[in-house]
């Protein structure tokens, strides 16, 4: 799959009206069918910023109690963990390039 590919694998969630502005549901790891869990969660109130690979993708939190923490959505495998704020996933971000 090539990069443009992987924008057409974003849930058909993510393409709901009101998804943005729903409270992200999250406040700690959804453990995915890697780790005995499952994909059947939902991100809400999230959005898309960055994609990692393999059907990942890294979310800023809009709105809810985790807002402005980047989490990484892994629905095959490892789930949704949450990850640092937007400022420090940035900067990591930049340090890679």
């Amino acid at each position: 799959m090539d990069d443009e590919e992987a924008l057409y694998d974003l849930r058909e969630e993510d393409r709901r009206a009101g998804f943005l502005s729903t409270p992200f549901p999250h406040t700690s790891e959804w453990p995915g069918p890697g780790k005995e869990g499952n994909a059947n969660y939902s991100v809400e109130g999230s959005l898309v910023i960055a994609e990692v690979g393999c059907g990942m993708f890294h979310r800023l939190v809009i709105t809810g109690s985790n807002a402005g923490q980047v989490w990484l959505d892994d629905p095959d495998w490892g789930g949704l963990t949450p990850g640092p704020d937007l400022r420090d996933w940035y900067s990591a971000w930049l340090a890679m390039t």
